[in-house]
């Protein structure tokens, strides 16, 4: 089984965490290092794989965060993903931003990172749809207010963010139609059930 993520540009990827069996994993691993990804930043709450990456020799991020209804990413989370990302890309590396399933949390990071690259809300969302079409980015308008302040605190102008808030919601709402939100929550209730060990 490959690893669980999708280039979004050629430095970086988003996507899901490690198989749990270690005869898959492994083999998943040493694909990452071939790929050239240098640094991993993740946003699982849930898991913690430093041992892991540090063993690879890849540069590890833990930003461990939520995922659940109504949930709200703190902005220093993303401040910190988008701190590590500069990094590795100031040493000429390869970003994986990872969560469990790849649906939220890791796109989201990715989306931030992008907004920090000088891609605009619109852009980003769909740059990341289209590398990976089953990722919801719930956390779109959290990591867009995060850029948002950050461009306040070192003197930016942004664009006013109100009406990019609008903007890109008006733009999520058009992409992820009830069909596509129903079809993205069954892989979501699918990978669950799995992870829980009933078959799918």
């Amino acid at each position: 089984m490959r690893p669980n993520l999708n280039w979004v540009t050629n430095d970086l990827a988003v996507g899901g965490d490690l198989d749990e069996d270690i005869d898959i994993w492994v083999p998943q691993l040493q694909e990452i290092i071939d790929a050239g990804i240098t640094h991993v930043v993740d946003l699982r709450i849930e898991a913690n794989d430093a041992h892991i990456w540090q063993v690879a020799r890849i540069k590890y991020a833990w930003l461990g965060t939520d995922d659940a209804e109504g949930h709200v990413v703190a902005p220093e989370v993303f401040d910190k993903g988008v701190r590590f990302a500069r990094l590795a890309a100031r040493d000429g590396g390869k970003v994986l931003a990872h969560c469990h399933m790849g649906i939220n949390r890791g796109p989201s990071m990715g989306f931030a990172i992008l907004l920090d690259r000088g891609h605009s809300p619109i852009e980003a969302f769909d740059m990341i749809r289209a590398a990976r079409p089953q990722a919801f980015i719930a956390y779109a308008q959290d990591a867009l207010a995060a850029h948002v302040a950050r461009q306040l605190r070192k003197g930016g102008h942004p664009a006013n963010a109100q009406k990019q808030a609008r903007a890109l919601q008006k733009h999520i709402d058009e992409v992820l139609t009830p069909s596509a939100v129903g079809r993205i929550r069954h892989v979501m209730r699918q990978n669950h059930r799995r992870d829980l060990g009933f078959s799918a």
